[in-house]
């Protein structure tokens, strides 16, 4: 929560100006939303010039249009919420890290990759899962002797090194004499090691003490933030303080089940078919390419990213759809990987049978004819729910009623509500009792009075009735006050929003 609150004041600071900070209303919350949006696309336009110096100018561009148009990723950015800030700096860290990895020389991939996962870890705890993964990449691109071990090793202290760097100097509760002079001290152990990694010498004394040196301020940092990894264990062992509809049930922790089934809602149908073909047309040509290959490796490491995020959230109590977040983005990537060597795989099978030469004049016209298929299928239907993104599930969905399964919408539909209302004749003396997810929501579009439903002693003219509300049982579908149904809002084919107008003789 603090972190939502200082993200939403830093963004209304800077958008709005320090006068109009404490008036946290309709028009400040759509400048915050702006100031998130241009975070997150100068992240997206980063992105693609990292994704080209890895895999090229295709699958780049086949990349950044399929994450332009992720329908999780677009509902997500439009809240003025951490989790886009958060999967954005995620997205940055594992590809500069990869970009590093790609060419060793370079740096200055790794110190933006360890600032990147700063940034991450600011925005939301569950950044720390990538910690894990650091080692694992190290293990993977490893050279195979004793002095490049010890060079690696130091490699990850580097990284580690500029993240606790990026949090002592961004986050204002370690603005103490004592963290700077930790800070100082830090800064040198980092300069000198960069010094000697770039010059190929990692004395082993050298590295523990620089180990010593990040473990120390590491220790100091987790005391002095207790208060924050202590939110961090409350969210691991405690469920969310509303019930989830998960099929059917009304459950506190929907289990191990729950992510699996929101990745194949909320992906786009063929986000993990092609993610799976592109990682096998790999394999089966690492041996034959050393292009292959090292695609290949690449391929298996972001693998590993979604692999981490889907069991560390599946084994926490606390479970929210949008904390899958970060595995979308690099689902995307894969699955344009996939796209993109599976047309390559396509026009060498066809140019065997048919001949090469044929084939070579007809690949514009194919390769344009399966890039609408391919975003005729992944982005149409993600454009035709603008701008409620949070309706879109998966077509393959389509033949079951996803209302009985999982709450869907995100409190999609409640503005439409509210300007429903607003267009009453009377509206600013209509009072308006609202179920009580959708209060808040409601309030902010509607000129007249608004109030929780559950204050039944007061009057009421009409009543709005939200879908998750009826889901966890909060409040029957039908509503409280035996009002005759007079609008629905349905978006994406779904019934999200009732809107009843009460009796006179039956308020109370």
């Amino acid at each position: 929560m603090k972190q939502i609150v200082l993200t939403t004041a830093l963004c209304l600071f800077i958008t709005a100006g320090l006068p109009r900070f404490f008036a946290v209303d309709v028009e400040n919350l759509a400048l915050a939303r702006f100031f998130i949006g241009i975070v997150v696309w100068i992240g997206l336009g980063t992105a693609f010039l990292l994704l080209y110096r890895l895999f090229g100018q295709w699958i780049a561009l086949v990349s950044f249009a399929s994450l332009a148009f992720s329908p999780l990723f677009l509902a997500q950015a439009r809240r003025v919420h951490t989790d886009a800030l958060a999967t954005t700096f995620i997205l940055l860290t594992v590809l500069l890290f990869l970009c590093y990895f790609q060419n060793r020389k370079r740096l200055y991939y790794l110190i933006f990759s360890g600032i990147a996962f700063g940034f991450a870890l600011m925005s939301k705890s569950y950044a720390l899962i990538l910690f894990p993964w650091m080692p694992f990449c190290l293990f993977i691109f490893r050279k195979k002797s004793v002095e490049n071990f010890w060079t690696s090793f130091a490699e990850m202290i580097y990284f580690f090194s500029c993240t606790a760097l990026t949090v002592l100097a961004l986050w204002p509760i370690f603005w103490t004499p004592s963290f700077a002079l930790m800070a100082l001290c830090l800064f040198w152990l980092t300069w000198y090691l960069f010094r000697k990694i770039k010059n190929g010498d990692c004395p082993i004394q050298f590295i523990v003490a620089a180990t010593l040196g990040l473990g120390l301020v590491s220790v100091s940092t987790i005391k002095t933030a207790w208060r924050f990894f202590d939110g961090v264990q409350w969210a691991v062992t405690t469920p969310h303080g509303l019930d989830h509809f998960f099929f059917g049930k009304v459950l506190p922790d929907p289990g191990w089940l729950f992510y699996p089934v929101v990745l194949t809602i909320k992906s786009t149908p063929l986000l993990l078919p092609l993610a799976l073909l592109g990682c096998f047309l790999l394999w089966t040509q690492r041996e034959y390419s050393a292009e292959a290959a090292r695609l290949f490796l690449m391929v298996f490491t972001l693998f590993a990213v979604v692999i981490l995020f889907t069991l560390f959230l599946s084994a926490t109590s606390k479970k929210l759809s949008r904390y899958l977040l970060p595995i979308f983005p690099i689902l995307e990537i894969l699955a344009s990987i996939g796209f993109v060597e599976g047309l390559r795989w396509s026009f060498a099978e066809l140019g065997s049978r048919f001949g090469i030469q044929k084939i070579d004049k007809s690949k514009a016209s194919l390769a344009a004819i399966a890039c609408v298929f391919y975003f005729g299928i992944q982005v149409l239907p993600v454009v035709l729910c603008h701008p409620y993104y949070g309706t879109y599930y998966n077509l393959c969905w389509k033949l079951a009623d996803i209302t009985k399964i999982i709450t869907i919408g995100e409190a999609s539909g409640l503005d439409a509500a509210a300007k429903y209302l607003h267009k009453k004749n009377n509206a600013r003396q209509l009072r308006v009792a609202v179920s009580p997810l959708g209060t808040r929501f409601v309030q902010h579009y509607f000129a007249g009075f608004t109030y929780n439903t559950k204050k039944k002693y007061l009057p009421a003219d009409y009543e709005v009735v939200y879908i998750r509300d009826s889901q966890i049982g909060k409040v029957p579908q039908t509503g409280t006050r035996n009002g005759v149904l007079e609008h629905i809002i349905t978006l994406n084919g779904m019934d999200l929003v009732w809107v009843y107008r009460i009796r006179q003789k039956e308020t109370p």
